[in-house]
């Protein structure tokens, strides 16, 4: 079997995309590199760091060193249940990855846990309500595991009021037949 010469000019064609392509990347990568290489944006959670060095080490990715250095057992045993907190410091001592239950790059309002306590009301309530955090309209004193209590404060009343009792215990979780893919806006059926 015979094959034909290339065309004429090929290889210096390619010669000068790859130069080119490999000077976009370089350039992106000191310019932008958030632009360039991030997966997708930052969780709540994290939306004040500002360089990707503060939580990827280079050519291995997140590291534990590097969460631990915002995340270290003094804060975790200040702010956690004594569970919570017992359950990090044992995963520390034993130096395994915090990439295992957690995730990021995934958005704005997405869970960081894996396997965390399921919102029965999807990340909308959030941005219906403004709030970040699951204790802005209940109360889980006793712990996570058992079913937690309905504060009585201004951003549950307004929900309860907004609609029409449609936003009221044991309803709240359906919000999405009404509000279709997450929209603030109500879909009419009719349309």
């Amino acid at each position: 079997m015979r094959f034909s010469p290339l065309p004429r000019g090929i290889v210096t064609f390619v010669i000068i995309a790859i130069t080119l392509l490999l000077t976009w990347i370089v350039w992106g990568t000191l310019k932008r590199p958030g632009a360039l290489w991030a997966p997708g944006d930052l969780s709540r959670f994290h939306a004040d760091i500002s360089t990707c060095g503060d939580c990827h080490q280079p050519f291995q990715g997140a590291t534990a060193d590097k969460c631990t250095s915002c995340h270290n057992e003094k804060r975790f045993a200040a702010r956690s249940r004594p569970t919570v907190s017992e359950f990090h410091q044992k995963i520390m001592h034993e130096g395994k990855l915090c990439t295992g239950c957690h995730t990021e790059h995934r958005g704005a309002l997405a869970q960081i846990t894996v396997g965390a306590m399921v919102n029965p009301h999807g990340e909308f309530v959030f941005r219906a309500t403004g709030t970040s955090s699951c204790t802005a309209c209940h109360d889980f004193s006793a712990d996570f595991e058992s079913r937690s209590h309905l504060l009585d404060n201004s951003i549950v009343k307004h929900l309860m009021e907004e609609g029409e009792g449609a936003h009221r215990p044991g309803k709240i979780a359906h919000c999405l037949t009404c509000h279709t893919g997450g929209s603030l806006e109500i879909e009419d059926e009719d349309d």
